[in-house]
């Protein structure tokens, strides 16, 4: 299968996901998503493949989401909100435990694929954040209530309405991450990490990852529809269409 967002590769029983948008930092788009759904996907139907990897470049896994996508009529962006929907629909179904190799910049949509995850490991230059309310909506693919239910209402808050940027370290702390590494021991890590659960026995691995994740799943239902609704506001269409501009947005507050 061929892509051009992202490339796919089976290393024994690890199925390795790479996001490939470099001129873009891999910001995150509905090409890219509708790839790296097709991409779990297959590699979730794959009996000999067990665990899946996902990771980016050393400089940034992904350093936002694409949000000019959403700076059109609002048909369109309801359309693109689709697919983004779908995706996280598809990743947060997958049966196999996806591990992360998170580097760089990690904002915006890279963070919700992290946050989707099942074990997160960090290189030490890694940051993360919801840049979004600058522009006055939301994370598009569930991130509110995913980080909300690895971190705490607290912390969530802080980081969903201010826009913030932390560190790796902050992101261990408050439990978005599994781990931290030396930025050049990250895909070592990572791929010891992914062939270790390899080794276990497969039906016990996917049950102990359904028994994790049933306390999340209530959350991330009613979010998708408070998401799509925060495109329509007015400050949102400014905020996008000034992004679209390059110009400063002009708020009014409605």
């Amino acid at each position: 299968m061929d892509f051009e967002t992202i490339t796919v590769e089976s290393n024994n029983a690890v199925g390795v996901i790479t996001l490939n948008r470099p001129a873009s930092m891999n910001a995150v788009c509905a090409a890219m998503l509708y790839e790296l759904a097709q991409a779990v996907s297959a590699f979730d139907a794959e009996e000999s493949i067990r665990v899946i990897v996902l990771k980016g470049e050393p400089d940034f896994f992904a350093a936002g989401t694409d949000m000019s996508e959403f700076a059109c009529p609002p048909d369109d962006s309801f359309a693109k909100g689709g697919i983004y929907s779908r995706a996280a629909d598809t990743v947060s179904r997958c049966a196999k435990p996806i591990v992360t190799a998170a580097a760089g910049y990690v904002f915006g949509g890279g963070l919700e694929l992290v946050l989707m995850s099942d074990i997160v490991i960090a290189a030490d230059n890694a940051r993360f954040g919801f840049p979004e309310i600058t522009l006055g909506v939301l994370p598009q693919m569930g991130g509110a209530s995913l980080l909300a239910a690895r971190v705490g209402r607290a912390k969530a808050m802080d980081l969903l309405l201010t826009g913030r940027h932390i560190g790796a370290e902050e992101a261990l702390a408050c439990g978005i991450i599994s781990r931290i590494v030396d930025s050049a021991d990250l895909l070592n890590e990572v791929g010891e990490t992914a062939q270790r659960i390899a080794s276990m026995p497969a039906a016990g691995v996917k049950l102990a990852k359904q028994a994790v994740l049933q306390a999340d799943a209530v959350l991330a239902k009613t979010e998708g529809t408070i998401a799509k609704l925060s495109l329509m506001s007015v400050d949102a269409r400014e905020g996008l269409n000034a992004l679209k501009e390059n110009r400063a947005p002009k708020y009014v507050h409605k």
